[in-house]
Formats: C-alpha cells, sequence, structure tokens
C-alpha cells in the first residue's frame, strides 16, 4: 500500500534527524514513486484539503493541507496585484529548474473583480492565493511532499496516519448522493429571450460576441459528497482540469477543457477553446458531427474571434508566437469543441500573472470587444458568475504557473450546489439550439452528485 510505504518512508526520515531545517525555510520530503495524493480527495474535509489542481491525462496532481499563509486581493484588484504577495512569501523571482518539489501557491480569480461579490460567492473575495501547510504533488512519475516554513515533517506523518486509518477502516470514499433534486431550475425564457435580444444586437453591428452564462441549484437532505464528485470528474474527464478551491465551509468544484495559459521555464502556452457540438451515438455519428462542427461557419467565426483575441493579448507579451493555422476538435465525453494551440516564449520580465491579466477574459467566457461585453452580460445575467469563467491554478516562485478558466463549474456549501455554465452567442445563434448546448455542458456537474440527471425534478434533461 502506497500511504503504508510512505510512511515508513517518512518515519525513516525522522529517524536520521532530517525534520532539523533553518527557520522560514521549506522542505522537500520525497514519497514513494506509486504515492496518489488524490487519495486525500476521496474525503477533503477530514483530510483538511484547502484546494487541488490535477491534469489525470498528464499525471499531474497538486493537493494542499491547511493554510500557512494567502494573498487576497481587494475588490477592483487585478491578477498582477498579487505580485508583491506572491513574493513575500516565495522570495524573489529565480530560473525555475522544473524541480518537483518546490513551493507553490494555489487560487483563483473572480471573472469580474471590479464588481462585489454577491451570495453565494461572498466566502471568496475577488481573488486569493494560499500556501499550503503541506503540498502534496504527483508529477512526471514521481511523488513528493512540500512543507511550508514552521511545519514540522512529524505533521505530514500525522496526515499519512490519518489516511492510512481510514483506508483500513474503508472510511476514505464519501458516498454518491442519491436524493439530489433542483431547487432552482435554470430559467429558460429568459435564457431564449436573451439568446435573441443579444444576436439581433450583434446583426446590428453592435458588437462581434458576447457570452451569456445561467445557473442552477439543486440540494440534498444530507451535505453533497465533494469527495465523490471529484471522483466521478476525474473518471469521466480525464482529459479536464479537475479543480477544487475551499472558503469557510464553501468548496468550488470544476472540471475545466480550457487552459488559461501555462508557462514553463519562459515558454508559453495558451488555447483557444470555442465553439461547441455533442458527442455521437456512434463512430460514424461521432466523426459526422466533428466533420459538421469544423465546417460550420458560426462555429468557425466565434472559434475565430477567440484566437485572434489571444494572440493580440499575448503578443506584447511573448516572442516568436505561434498558433496553429487550422483549429482540431477536441473531445470529451459529453461535448466537442474546436481548439487551436497558441505557443511562444515569455518576454523578459512577463510572468505567469502577467500572462493572466492579459487573457483574462477570453472572448470564449466573455465577448468582444471586451468591454462591450461586460456591459451586455451584467444586463442580461442576474446572478453573480463569482469565480466562474475565472482563472483557477498554481503558480511558484520563478514566475511559471498553470491557470484554466473555471469553467463547468459548481459552488458547494453543505447540502447545496450553484452549477454554472454558458455560451458564446453569435448573431445567427438559435435560443433552441443554445438551450440544448448550455443544457449539455451543465451535466458534467450534475451528473457528479449523483443521482440527478434524468430525475424528474432535474433541471438537467438526460
Amino acid at each position: 500500500m502506497s500511504v503504508r510505504r510512505a510512511m515508513d518512508e517518512v518515519a525513516a526520515q525522522l529517524d536520521a534527524g532530517s525534520s532539523t531545517r533553518p527557520a522560514g525555510t521549506f522542505a522537500s520530503i520525497p514519497l514513494p514513486d506509486d504515492f496518489d495524493p488524490t487519495l486525500l480527495l476521496e474525503s477533503p474535509r477530514t483530510a483538511g484539503v484547502i484546494a487541488s489542481y490535477e491534469r489525470p491525462d498528464h499525471d499531474v496532481t497538486l493537493v494542499g493541507v491547511g493554510e500557512a499563509d494567502r494573498v487576497e486581493l481587494a475588490t477592483g484588484e487585478s491578477p498582477v496585484a498579487a505580485r508583491d504577495g506572491v513574493r513575500r512569501i516565495l522570495g524573489e523571482p529565480v530560473p525555475s529548474e522544473a524541480a518537483l518539489l518546490r513551493p507553490r501557491l494555489l487560487g483563483g480569480f473572480r471573472f469580474a473583480p471590479r464588481d462585489h461579490p454577491e451570495a453565494p460567492w461572498t466566502e471568496f473575495g475577488a481573488g486569493r492565493l494560499v500556501l499550503p501547510r503541506i503540498l502534496f504533488v504527483r508529477e512526471r512519475g514521481q511523488a513528493g511532499a512540500v512543507l511550508a516554513p514552521g511545519v514540522d515533517v512529524t505533521e505530514l506523518q500525522s496526515v499519512l496516519e490519518q489516511l492510512d486509518v481510514r483506508q483500513r477502516s474503508n472510511g476514505a470514499v464519501e458516498q454518491v448522493n442519491s436524493g439530489v433534486g433542483t431547487v432552482r431550475p435554470v430559467d429558460e425564457d429568459a435564457w431564449r429571450h436573451s439568446v435573441r435580444v443579444i444576436a439581433d444586437e450583434i446583426r446590428d453591428g453592435q458588437y462581434e460576441k458576447a457570452v451569456l452564462a445561467t445557473s442552477t441549484e439543486v440540494a440534498d437532505d444530507a451535505d453533497l459528497s465533494i469527495g465523490a464528485a471529484l471522483g466521478q470528474l476525474r473518471a469521466n474527464y480525464p482529459d479536464c482540469h479537475i479543480l477544487s478551491f475551499s472558503a469557510n465551509g464553501s468548496t468550488l468544484i470544476s472540471a475545466s477543457p480550457e487552459l488559461l495559459v501555462n508557462r514553463a521555464g519562459g515558454r508559453v502556452h495558451a488555447l483557444g477553446l470555442a465553439a461547441s457540438q455533442r458527442r455521437g451515438e456512434t463512430v460514424e455519428e461521432d466523426d459526422a458531427l466533428s466533420r459538421a462542427l469544423l465546417a460550420d461557419a458560426k462555429s468557425r467565426v466565434e472559434h475565430e474571434v477567440v484566437v485572434r483575441s489571444i494572440v493580440e493579448q499575448l503578443e506584447g507579451a511573448t516572442t516568436d508566437l505561434q498558433a496553429d493555422p487550422e483549429p482540431n476538435v477536441r473531445r470529451f465525453r459529453n461535448i466537442q469543441h474546436l481548439a487551436t494551440e497558441v505557443i511562444g516564449n515569455a518576454a523578459e520580465g512577463i510572468e505567469v500573472l502577467d500572462l493572466v491579466e492579459r487573457l483574462h477574459p477570453t472572448p470564449a467566457v466573455c465577448g468582444r470587444p471586451r468591454e462591450v461585453a461586460r456591459e451586455v452580460i451584467a444586463r442580461h445575467e442576474r446572478f453573480d458568475r463569482g469565480w466562474y469563467a475565472g482563472p483557477i491554478g498554481w503558480l511558484d516562485g520563478s514566475g511559471d504557473g498553470e491557470f484554466a478558466v473555471a469553467l463547468r463549474t459548481a459552488l458547494v456549501r453543505g447540502s447545496r450546489a450553484w452549477l454554472f455554465a454558458g455560451n458564446g452567442i453569435m448573431a445567427d445563434s438559435d435560443p433552441e439550439a443554445e438551450l440544448a448546448e448550455v443544457t449539455l455542458k451543465l451535466r458534467p456537474l450534475a451528473e457528479a452528485f449523483g443521482g440527478l440527471v434524468g430525475s424528474k425534478t432535474s433541471a438537467i434533461p438526460a
């Protein structure tokens, strides 16, 4: 058992006196290569998990336990405002050696940082980056833990011992909820009306695109199982970014298909992801739908708007920037999108927070022109997006990091969850087709809570 081996390895280091280190420094503790940090996510509340970031198909997992320090933004502050706080915690930027066990902060930012948070997002604020007391890492077939300054190795040992006890007692995995029902369904009439109005305004030449989001609220008699939901998302969407972040009793979870930006050793990678189509029931139908998506004029224009914006925003911060000349189709469990890779090198002094600030929000989650689209969203959406469609991810002390766009998102508090999804509206958008698409996008989180899709009380039709 990997947990038992991890306990033995940590105990051996304690016996060797390796827990002694200078005050104010981080500690890196190797763990057996087969140690899986997602075990802590089977019952995240019990384990004290505050944040996690996974890319299952890349064998990348970050799980933060406990909070040692944080950087918190005030309303109106944008991601780069966190830079001084990041340096206070991690030190001045240094060249990255891509070390597995390096200190990292995990966190995210609001979609609209200039707006004051409203329920249910009041606990999350404008943005927050946290330093875990213990950061468990798995990457490139290796595993380990990073201890924050002042955290003793015995605390790591205690976390592993508790995990071992839960595993041996079969108490680690939270049960999937079975009685989830809809408290507040999607307002379909309002959605259709907004799609018609926005499409008319685009045809009139007022703007190019606006992204309209909607939400629904579900509940159960008992607390919703975050661990079970994360496990379902990990199993069903291994090619997505599986995210969680907790704040004062509320937890965001997400299975996002969209990378906002990655900076690794000076190399910059962004992804243009826009335009959608359902998956087919057979291989032949699936291939036909993919071809139709690639050939659809509306989808190609919507996608081109997103890619063009990404390139424009990155040009002043990168060199040798290149975008794929043609999009490809990226398939997920229940949906497929047009995707274009954008790659370049970071210009001198450009860190991941600079890139996040330039790119967010992309036309894929806001629209174009950006400020006009923000106004359109404010007119039509009667809820606070909060961190939905905002950047969420991690960064280190070298200026490297990775942020995804928090799509396919739910905010969980006790027995209730608020689910969010949205569509890009263009000049020829059809209200019924857009309703079907946004319903499809709500399904991953609905399914993750169990007993929802297809139920009589469900807002998410099967």
